[in-house]
């Protein structure tokens, strides 16, 4: 860990600038997991502001009506509203979708409720996560890293893909899975992912263990989604070292990062500047398939074990079995 948080990934790499790069994403529709916390919400903007998809869905925790509906406008105000100088033209729809991570039922109403809005996914963004919480488990019984980081997301895209599919077959079109990872896999067990413990707490396992494997994980399923479907542009990224709502709470939670935290400002960067691995990988066309990249558009930088075919063969395997009466939703008219 201290490797990770003295000596990792700078935000450094391809120059990009979200005004001039993003290109126009005009008729596209884009779900952001997340898209309520620092990264997601504010990636949701310039994507509104600069690409101007159709409509952006924002997945998130369940909230009151009042408090979903000030987050959506919140989002809209500072993408479209006040003096600034893009207020012309058709406006990007946001649009709030309910989410628990730690919950099948509500990831599959989840996908349920989007597919009753819409026929096309042109972007799927898989960017919540947690960092460092108490041992837990999800509803299901899987420890709550692997469970909310890794396994809720991979039941999210294998419930949306014949959408995802379905879409890349039209003309015109450049579909993609955007899967936020981090440099943290590094930290994963000696061996990568403890499968014998992932129907447990893990209380044992070091929570930078617990979170190392989910985003070991998570790079995985970037390469086995580019494997299987060739007809999709499937990428991780690490988005950067950002000083976010999670990393203050990390710095309540651990004594390495509470010794770093006068220093942090030196190697971390705010979130205007990590949202650019976030925005470059939906929107550049330099990504390749199946590729991990560190800030920004850095690529082949994942550890030996990110690049393990048959772990990550036995992940997929793994993943399959435990999610195999999750049935894939078909596209279906839109309400």
């Amino acid at each position: 860990m201290a490797r990770v948080t003295l000596f990792g990934s700078r935000n450094t790499g391809a120059a990009f600038d979200s005004e001039l790069d993003i290109p126009s994403m005009a008729g596209k529709v884009i779900l952001i997991t997340g898209a309520a916390g620092d990264l997601g919400r504010q990636t949701t903007i310039e994507l509104a502001k600069h690409g101007r998809p159709d409509c952006i869905y924002i997945a998130d925790l369940p909230r009151d009506e009042a408090t979903k509906q000030a987050v959506v406008e919140h989002i809209t105000r500072e993408a479209f509203g006040g003096d600034h100088h893009k207020t012309d033209g058709p406006k990007t729809k946001i649009r709030f979708l309910e989410l628990d991570l730690t919950s099948f039922s509500s990831i599959q109403e989840c996908a349920a409720e989007f597919l009753s809005k819409d026929t096309r996914l042109d972007t799927l963004v898989l960017n919540a996560g947690i960092i460092r919480i108490a041992p837990g488990t999800t509803k299901e019984g899987y420890e709550v890293h692997f469970g909310i980081n890794y396994l809720g997301h991979a039941l999210l895209a294998q419930l949306l893909m014949p959408t995802l599919v379905h879409t890349a077959h039209q003309p015109g079109t450049d579909v993609r899975i955007v899967v936020i990872s981090s440099e943290g896999h590094a930290m994963a067990p000696k061996e990568g992912i403890q499968f014998d413990k992932l129907k447990t707490d893990c209380v044992r396992m070091s929570y930078a263990s617990r979170y190392g494997q989910s985003k070991l994980a998570l790079i995985s399923l970037a390469k086995e989604l580019a494997k299987r479907h060739p007809e999709l542009k499937v990428a991780a990224v690490h988005p950067g070292r950002i000083l976010t709502g999670m990393a203050v709470g990390l710095w309540k939670e651990s004594l390495l990062a509470r010794a770093t935290k006068s220093i942090a400002p030196f190697f971390c960067v705010p979130v205007s500047v990590g949202i650019i691995n976030h925005l470059w990988v939906v929107s550049s066309s330099k990504v390749v398939s199946g590729t991990y990249y560190e800030p920004v558009g850095v690529p082949d930088k994942e550890s030996a074990l990110a690049k393990d075919k048959e772990l990550s063969d036995k992940l997929w395997k793994w993943t399959t079995n435990e999610l195999k009466d999750m049935k894939p939703f078909e596209p279906l008219a839109a309400g």
